[in-house]
């Protein structure tokens, strides 16, 4: 019997200690558990132990590394399960630099594709983020709030330079607030629109169409910009408020290929004095960044005054533009009229350097 209650014994220490020492050790099993599935060459990293109590589960620091870039960094984070999921975190820092470090990886057979078998997957849940920070561009940090169910996912964005309000129902984008500061000492750029996404969410939306509200800072005057495209073709118009007439119209068409933008019309004033024409541009190799991307174009300007007419041509490229080292050559033509008089000059130039700094 002695043998027995000895078994029973040890069979109740183990019992009670092995869930014990497993979770004082979280910090040290966890990660190599959860790198079966990671990436190859990434891995997660708690700095400690997360904590289990009567109503949710604690991770007071979590860190997500590709090699040793760290990609990002979640601090404070609380999941409970009240109505449905919820998870709140206090922190989300992500460091851009790293996303260029993440080995390329074929999809998994079987893996969702559609974007309705994505949202089928998505569990009834909320989600808080205190504070979302992308680096380098703490500027647009803020918080986010979304609420995800299958047949529908609400997001709010609320940051001192950038807010957002959408909804996504289907492949329907319904953006109802879009408001960002691009300079200090300029209103915020507002903008609404209603998007429908391609049924695999790898391209832009099918067709759609936005329209937003600017300050001009020239001139101080409220701008409406409307948008509309079907497919792979669409037109931007920019009007001045309370006007008909466009002070800019780009007819454009995407590829896989190439982005064009054709037979593109402009108007303005520069001291009493009209000033118009028409632009140009070419794109090639877009979706392979800045390096590898070909641009050409051409931009003229026309204008009349007291003195005459005059005429100026930009030709841009074909050459790179890049955020290291550009290689731009252009050439700009003019040529100006007065009575029977005519005026022409050609002055050509290199663009290089990075774009943050041109040399020209």
């Amino acid at each position: 019997m002695k043998g027995k209650y000895k078994a029973a014994i040890a069979l109740v220490l183990v019992l009670v200690l092995l869930p014990l020492t497993l979770l004082l050790t979280l910090t040290h099993w966890v990660p190599t558990l959860a790198g079966i599935w990671l990436p190859v060459g990434t891995r997660i990293s708690l700095q400690e132990s997360p904590r289990l109590t009567r109503s949710a589960l604690l991770i007071p620091d979590l860190r997500y590394l590709v090699g040793d870039c760290e990609l990002a960094r979640v601090t404070d984070t609380r999941l409970s399960r009240p109505s449905r999921w919820r998870l709140h975190i206090g922190q989300l820092d992500i460091n851009s630099a790293c996303l260029s470090k993440l080995p390329a990886s074929e999809p998994t057979p079987g893996s969702p594709r559609t974007l309705a078998e994505w949202q089928s997957m998505l569990p009834y849940s909320w989600l808080t983020i205190d504070n979302l920070r992308l680096s380098p561009w703490e500027k647009w940090q803020g918080r986010l709030v979304m609420s995800l169910t299958p047949a529908q996912q609400d997001i709010g964005f609320a940051g001192k330079e950038l807010s957002l309000q959408a909804r996504l129902r289907g492949q329907a984008l319904t953006v109802s607030q879009f408001s960002a500061r691009l300079t200090d000492d300029q209103p915020p750029v507002k903008l609404v629109g209603t998007f429908h996404l391609p049924l695999v969410p790898d391209g832009l939306p099918v067709d759609g169409q936005m329209q937003g509200t600017f300050e001009f800072p020239q001139t101080a005057e409220w701008i409406d910009a409307e948008l509309e495209w079907q497919h792979n073709r669409g037109q931007l118009l920019v009007t001045p408020r309370g006007e008909v007439e466009p002070i800019l119209d780009l007819p454009w068409e995407i590829t896989p290929e190439r982005i064009t933008i054709s037979d593109g019309r402009w108007r303005t004033r520069y001291q009493n004095y009209p000033l118009s024409g028409r632009v140009a541009l070419s794109v090639g190799n877009w979706q392979q960044g800045t390096e590898q991307m070909t641009v050409s174009g051409r931009l003229n300007v026309l204008t009349e005054g007291h003195a005459g007419k005059g005429n100026a041509v930009l030709n841009i490229g074909p050459g790179k533009l890049s955020m290291d080292n550009s290689d731009m050559p252009l050439r700009l033509t003019g040529e100006a009229k007065l009575g029977e008089m005519i005026f022409y000059a050609a002055l050509p130039a290199q663009l290089s350097g990075s774009l943050v700094s041109p040399q020209l």
